[in-house]
């Protein structure tokens, strides 16, 4: 499944700076007299001699010169101009880009005879340029966007009053106001992505991922991809709906109709992947049988190979969750405890099991269960020694021969599943054909051990439950062809 629902404002980054202003960090710079001349003592003084009049422009300092020697950058936004523009033009820049910089009350005017001067340490109160309060708030919002948080993050107190200890008079718009510049900009943003998505020839495919927020909220992520005329594999976030109660199918389909008319895309959309629920299913269906009466071209809906691969390990790993959640409490106790980790390592490497790089991977996720499944597999003799030094939950972490052999049994079976998972998770572009070949192999893994001789009872239980949801997927793509 694609998460990068965190990307939906990726693009924020390379908007028109003219437009969202300047979004780069400013880094304080301290004015520093120098004197006219030099002197190995540093406490003598000595007179110059006469020099013309010169003027050093206060906006040099917002620029710094190129080792060539040929052009200046700006050290905010970094625009390049040529050696020889005039100061004139870097002020407008200045003005233009970054307002409150651009004020000449720095110019130095040097006029003979003067006397040398050791540098000076900056003052706090001297001619520092007036801190531009919208373009704060504006680095704020980037910030924001970045890290995926909510506007309310800047109502919070302690976030305030560290801004009012910098600078007492720093004013930080209301929540309401960060509210619809974000809504302005993501306003924005779609109608950038409709201008591209205008200009593409061929045809797009979608993906719906769906989840329920903590308030309950159920939610719809509608992502689009293609191929571009350089045959380069592209997608982009369309929207994040909110699918209305009851949830169902025709409360999808409508949400997504919405989107595909906002962006013009609904009579270019050549297949749907979504998440093998049967709300989901009976949308895209519906969805199929609009399309099919407009006659617009074909169009297909295809299961989340992701998804049903992680319900097919679920089923097999139903007989050792008891074991898991066992070995899961071990290891957030290693992960919370830097002693216990550095003793783990320096066990593992006596007893020769293998490096193992900490925090472990304790989530409930697949990979988090095959971690639990691999350090029993690998590092048993560690994990004993461990559990017996600290006496963790008094001993009762310590595994028995009987569940270590399950585990065993379990790790050498999910194997290969471990496998296809990766390389399905690394595949720059995921094919229709390679995720066939992948689920063809799971399939046949599961025939291997249903057969076997050898398979316990438990296993060959729990790989029934995994045949049927693999038959179950293939058979969805045998009716597209």
């Amino acid at each position: 499944m694609d998460w990068t629902v965190n990307n939906s404002l990726k693009s924020f980054r390379d908007m028109n700076p003219k437009s969202v202003m300047d979004m780069l960090l400013i880094r304080n710079i301290d004015p520093i007299d120098i004197g006219l001349g030099s002197s190995e003592k540093g406490n003598s003084i000595t007179s110059v001699k006469p020099r013309k009049k010169t003027m050093t422009s206060v906006y040099l300092k917002y620029f710094e010169t190129a080792p060539d020697g040929k052009s200046r950058r700006c050290k905010f936004c970094g625009q390049s101009y040529s050696i020889a523009t005039a100061t004139g033009n870097l002020g407008r820049h200045l003005s233009n880009r970054h307002p409150g910089y651009d004020k000449p009350g720095d110019a130095v005017s040097n006029s003979a005879p003067q006397t040398i001067a050791v540098i000076k340490k900056s003052q706090p109160q001297g001619n520092v340029p007036q801190v531009d309060y919208d373009h704060l708030n504006w680095l704020l919002i980037k910030w924001l966007i970045e890290a995926s948080l909510p506007p309310s993050t800047l109502e919070e107190k302690w976030l305030a009053n560290s801004y009012k200890f910098l600078n007492a008079s720093i004013q930080v718009w209301p929540g309401e106001k960060y509210k619809a510049v974000f809504h302005e900009v993501f306003r924005s943003m779609q109608e950038d992505v409709r201008a591209s998505l205008e200009q593409v020839l061929s045809k797009f495919s979608i993906t719906l991922d769906f989840w329920t927020s903590y308030q309950q909220i159920y939610y719809m992520s509608v992502t689009c991809q293609w191929i571009d005329e350089n045959w380069s594999f592209r997608k982009v976030l369309l929207d994040i709906c909110h699918i209305p109660h009851p949830c169902g199918g025709a409360e999808i389909y409508d949400s997504l109709v919405k989107v595909l008319k906002m962006y013009n895309i609904d009579s270019r959309v050549l297949s749907c992947t979504h998440d093998n629920s049967q709300s989901s299913m009976r949308a895209c269906h519906t969805l199929k049988e609009e399309l099919d009466g407009q006659k617009v071209g074909p169009f297909c809906y295809i299961p989340c190979a992701a998804r049903t691969l992680n319900l097919i390990i679920d089923d097999g790993l139903r007989t050792t969750k008891p074991v898991i959640l066992k070995i899961r409490e071990f290891v957030l106790e290693l992960n919370a405890s830097l002693e216990m980790s550095g003793d783990f390592t320096q066990a593992t490497a006596a007893f020769q099991e293998g490096s193992w790089k900490f925090p472990l991977d304790a989530s409930a996720r697949w990979s988090g269960n095959y971690q639990m499944l691999d350090i029993v597999r690998k590092a048993s003799k560690s994990m004993d020694a461990i559990i017996r030094k600290y006496e963790i939950l008094g001993n009762r972490m310590l595994l028995t021969s009987t569940e270590k052999n399950v585990v065993s049994i379990m790790h050498q079976y999910l194997q290969p599943f471990y496998k296809t998972t990766t390389n399905i998770c690394t595949s720059k572009v995921p094919t229709i054909g390679l995720v066939l070949f992948f689920m063809d192999h799971i399939s046949d893994t599961i025939a291997v051990c249903r057969e076997s001789r050898h398979s316990p009872d438990w296993l060959k239980s729990a790989a029934e439950d995994m045949a049927i949801k693999a038959r179950n997927y293939n058979s969805q793509f045998r009716k597209l062809s």
